[in-house]
């Protein structure tokens, strides 16, 4: 799986990092999940779209949002309901 850094926010003076993961599938296509770093905490979850573009909105939204690892999994089914 690649970690690819998607950028930071700021959460109460510390930086919250976000990253895409990319996992190689065995018919040759991708599936893309989201990771967040936070005060030593990480917090990963693979596989949530064959979608590029769709794991980039995620992570767009949950950079503005200040979304930390605690929160990240509530935050990434409710968008998955949208």
């Amino acid at each position: 799986m690649r970690r690819i850094f998607m950028g930071t926010a700021l959460c109460q003076d510390l930086p919250v990092r976000y990253y895409l993961l990319a996992e190689d599938r065995e018919d040759e296509t991708e599936t893309y999940g989201i990771g967040v770093e936070y005060a030593g905490e990480i917090e990963e979850l693979p596989n949530i779209t064959p979608f590029q573009h769709r794991i980039q909105k995620l992570a767009e939204a949950l950079m503005q949002g200040c979304v930390t690892p605690a929160t990240l999994r509530d935050v990434t089914e409710d968008w998955l309901l949208t």
